[in-house]
């Protein structure tokens, strides 16, 4: 009887600690995607204030006031450069999220997709694929 008890007493402490590693690794995934969505948003601020700084260099331009075009341009290539950086983000982001590109046309696919929902092709199955 005292084996069973201790049997049913570890599959259960078993469970417990499957069940709070797979919690923990659910939390840390949660934070990870909390971090890029955070760092996305202050590059989107960042451009934001950037094209003002555009806008307000057009605007002088425009009411005759001297502009340097050599500081519009290194502010648009900065804009450019923090458009990168969100797109490398977002890239990571979506793995997180389980979503890939369709081989085929290029759309963002789920991991467990068995036909591209813009194309209708069949998605190859390979390891990093769930089906």
């Amino acid at each position: 009887m005292a084996i069973h008890f201790q049997l049913k007493h570890k599959v259960r402490a078993d469970r417990v600690n499957d069940t709070a590693a797979a919690i923990g690794a659910k939390a840390a995934e949660a934070l990870e995607r909390a971090k890029l969505r955070r760092i996305i948003d202050d590059l989107e601020d960042e451009i934001a204030l950037q094209m003002c700084t555009i806008g307000e260099l057009v605007y002088a331009t425009h009411c005759g006031k001297p502009s340097d075009s050599d500081t519009m341009q290194k502010i648009l290539e900065y804009v450019d450069d923090l458009e990168g950086e969100i797109e490398g983000h977002e890239q990571q982001l979506k793995l997180l999220l389980g979503i890939v590109p369709c081989p085929i046309c290029g759309k963002d696919i789920a991991l467990d997709d068995v036909f591209c929902q813009n194309c209708g092709q069949a998605l190859p199955v390979s390891p990093d694929r769930t089906i």
